[in-house]
């Protein structure tokens, strides 16, 4: 079964995106928890007041959007190579992971960001590639600033670009400049439409105290779902350890990538505990950096045996939690 899944061939990417459609089924029979609305910034709640007589178009324009996002994790693995030999096993990875969590299977705000994160991601990973200054510090800041009209707490992910130019870039004064000026370029296009367009620029205030403070809502989990988030991040502890072993081996814009990656799952986590009601929608901004590095465990085990196991234990996790919840319909 790894071994299936560790090629490239057509038949792997029709079986995976066969899959990812497989988990969302469930919607048209049971309709899923709406968590969306409840960190839905500005921009998303303007498209959810535009879908919100169609409620089919929730299922399809999430499942279009999943699908889509899940894709583009071939189109970051094939220009950065983290997972060299196995290109289709994040996509497999991120499918069954979100895949598990029926909660989240709708058209909502952690789609939008997440995708808008992932372009930070490869504007950050490029700069990488030279010591020369680099206008990507600029250009990451925008995604995520736009992210945050759609998304909560998106701003927290500026500490990757912050951290990023501090460690891994040498001393350019303008690159920080950049980062301030990238994320407040789209603060200021808002601000321009309310002032001169709506002629109530007090709403871009209400938007910033909205986002800026902390919403303590309680999110109701399914215990099938909690015991696939317990059994997810055992299975994210040990690839972290397989991952640290063959750091020594790689190369350092190898290992750099990699930890901007450990550091969106550590700052994610951080606000999974700050703000539990984040949960579940924030497993998507979880799914994109965790797909790659329990890809890389898959990837690189030597035991085909064991990993065989482990992605069998993944598919049959996925399988209980939509039949529990098929049962609920």
């Amino acid at each position: 079964m790894l071994r299936f899944f560790r090629s490239s061939g057509k038949m792997v990417i029709v079986i995976i995106l066969l899959t990812g459609i497989l988990t969302w089924l469930h919607v048209l029979s049971n309709q899923p928890i709406d968590a969306s609305a409840k960190y839905g910034a500005m921009l998303f709640c303007a498209l959810n007041r535009w879908l919100v007589d169609s409620p089919g178009w929730y299922f399809w324009c999430g499942i279009f959007l999943f699908l889509l996002l899940a894709m583009q994790l071939v189109s970051v693995n094939n220009r950065f190579h983290l997972i060299e030999k196995s290109p289709l096993l994040p996509v497999l990875c991120f499918v069954l992971l979100v895949g598990g969590i029926p909660e989240i299977h709708l058209f909502n705000p952690a789609i939008i960001a997440v995708i808008l994160l992932m372009i930070s991601f490869r504007a950050i990973a490029k700069s990488f590639e030279s010591d020369r200054l680099s206008y990507s510090y600029f250009f990451a800041p925008v995604f995520i600033s736009a992210a945050t009209f759609f998304y909560q707490y998106m701003y927290v992910y500026m500490l990757v670009v912050w951290v990023a130019i501090a460690l891994y870039r040498p001393w350019y004064w303008r690159e920080w400049v950049f980062s301030v000026l990238g994320y407040a370029l789209p603060l200021f296009f808002a601000f321009s439409w309310f002032f001169l367009v709506d002629d109530d620029y007090t709403q871009l205030g209400a938007f910033l105290k909205d986002t800026f403070s902390l919403k303590q809502i309680t999110t109701t989990i399914s215990l099938p779902t909690t015991v696939f988030m317990a059994f997810y991040f055992m299975i994210a502890f040990f690839s972290l350890l397989r991952l640290l072993q063959i750091f020594g081996s790689k190369k350092i814009i190898f290992r750099t990538r990699y930890t901007i990656l450990i550091l969106i799952v550590g700052i994610t986590v951080g606000l999974m505990i700050i703000v539990p009601g984040t949960l579940p929608l924030v497993w998507y901004l979880l799914a994109f950096p965790m797909s790659f590095i329990v890809a890389n465990l898959l990837a690189t085990i030597k035991s085909f045996r064991w990993g065989t196991v482990l992605l069998l234990l993944l598919f049959i996790a996925v399988i209980a939690v939509h039949v529990y919840f098929l049962q609920l319909g």
